[in-house]
This record gives structure tokens, sequence and C-alpha cells, in this order.
């Protein structure tokens, strides 16, 4: 009898080990700009230019200047286990916004490249923003993907829905929902953002949201980012972020020099997995990212 309680226990633990690792987190995570890695992500309630295209679609109905975007990225193992039996793959990512606010519709165009670890995607995105109020605008983004992932290995196509909102001078806040047919259930996501200036120095960003509205705390995410802007011309800023849909955790700062015709942006990211037992890496390791862009304004 306690021969077969102890078989019973351990057949429990092990399809719990088992069912961890079936469902650890092999996607790859969504392209951020250089400010966003610096932010550690937060910014859907920020009104933003060349963001609006990858994160929020409707804060760029507020902007009344286009751009162009190049950015360039590479990913690091830090820490590597003298455990791995296999090599980490470091990634090559790619980025190129072009928008435009010459017309009622304000919106912008992306190419977004991903080479690393997980997998590899390329997406083209078009985004366009509306105003339904003087102070509430309404975005829609129109993402094509080609993926090849432990989650998806094939071609699909899903939409972005966002609503910016500005308050006051001090206060703005808004909405993001991305893929709302599921049609990549994997990458499902609802957010609330809000971005509050104290003054016209010192920033607070502040993002929340989940994976998974049925089981929202399970695969919730947090984001908090402080901005300050130095010397008239400068920016600084400092995030941290954990989100459980994804298992990682991290900090992200950065700098950005903002021109009267261009800006130049870098940033530096760093993530480790919540929960060492299920995912890509082993303990004490984490992931660095090096993030550097250049913006022309038109």
């Amino acid at each position: 009898m306690n021969l077969n309680l102890n078989l019973i226990k351990t057949t429990l633990i092990l399809s719990s080990i088992i069912s961890s690792n079936l469902y650890a987190y092999k996607g790859i995570q969504d392209y951020e700009t250089t400010r966003l890695k610096s932010t550690a992500g937060a910014g859907i309630g920020s009104i933003l230019l060349n963001e609006a295209v990858i994160l929020n679609p409707a804060s760029i109905g507020f902007m009344q200047q286009s751009s162009i975007v190049y950015q360039k990225d590479r990913n690091k193992l830090q820490n590597e286990s003298e455990s791995r039996i296999s090599d980490h793959k470091n990634g090559n990512s790619e980025l190129i916004i072009i928008t435009d606010t010459s017309s009622t519709l304000n919106g912008g165009i992306s190419y977004q490249y991903q080479n690393i670890e997980a997998g590899k995607r390329l997406r083209v995105t078009g985004t366009a923003a509306h105003p339904i109020s003087k102070s509430t605008v309404l975005g829609f983004g129109l993402n094509y993907t080609k993926e090849e992932s432990t989650f998806i290995d094939s071609d699909y196509t899903h939409l972005t829905i966002g609503l910016s909102h500005v308050e006051s001078s001090e206060l703005s806040y808004g909405f993001v929902l991305k893929d709302p047919a599921q049609t990549a259930a994997e990458y499902f996501e609802a957010g609330f953002g809000f971005q509050y200036n104290f003054n016209k120095f010192f920033s607070a960003i502040v993002d929340i949201g989940t994976g998974d509205v049925a089981n929202y705390e399970d695969h919730s995410y947090r984001k908090y980012a402080l901005q300050l802007n130095s010397f008239k011309d400068w920016f600084f800023r400092y995030g941290q972020y954990e989100n459980k849909s994804t298992n990682y955790k991290g900090i992200g700062y950065g700098a950005s020099w903002v021109g009267p015709r261009f800006s130049l942006d870098y940033a530096y990211k760093i993530s480790e997995q919540i929960d060492e037992n299920i995912g890509i890496l082993y303990s004490d390791e984490k992931i660095a990212e090096y993030s550097f862009s250049i913006v022309v304004l038109l």
C-alpha cells in the first residue's frame, strides 16, 4: 500500500515538472524601440511618435511631426552556466520605422527582423490613428508576421487596437489590445498604462497588463520607469519589469540626445527568468540587450 502511495506521489511530482517545462515560455517577445528598452518596455500611456507603430497605435494621433527611424540591436548571454550542454545563440535584430502626420489620419509603417535564441521573426506593421474627441485618439495596427519559433512556425496576421487620452499636461494614459481575435493566442495581450509628469524635468511611467484575462494574475506583467529631462536636449531613463507570461524580469536604462532635426538613442536592458527551473536559461544566466537608433525628423 505504501509502495503504491509513493508511486502515485512520484508520478504526480514528475507530471508537475513535465507540465511546467512543457508550458515554459519559448516564444519571441515583441520588438521594442531603443527608447522602450530603456524604460523596460513601459510606454502604453505615453504620447510617443515612433513607438506608436509597434506599441500603442493611438498615441501618434497627437503628434505633428513625421520621422524615419533605423535601429540595431544585439543580444548576448551573460553568466553562462557550466551546466550548459549547447551553445546559446546570440541575437541580432533590426528595425525600420516611417511615420507620417501630414494628413488627418496619422500613422506609420515598420519593418522588424529578429533572429534570436527563441527563433526568427519578420514582421511588417501598418498603423493609423484618428481623434474621437479633442483629448482622445483611437488607433489600429495591422501586423503581418512570418515566424519560426517553438510557439509558431507559419505566417499569420493580427490586429492591434489602441486608445490614448491626454487628461492634462501632467497626465496621459492609454489602453492596448493585441490580437483580440487570438490568431496567435500565445501572444495575446491586454494592457493599460499612464505617464505622469511631475514637472518639465521628471516623469513616471507605469504599465500593467496580462496575457490571459481569464487568469489575469498568472499571466500578468508590470513595468515601471522614470524619465529625467536634463540639459534641455538630453533624456535619461530607467525602468524595471516583471512579466509572468514570459517568465522574465529585469531592468533597462538608456539615454537620448534630441536635436532640431534628428536624435540618437542608446539603451541597455538585462533580463533573467523569474522561475529559474522553467525556460531556456540556466540558473544565474541573463540576457543582455544592447540597442542603438537614429531618428530623423521630417
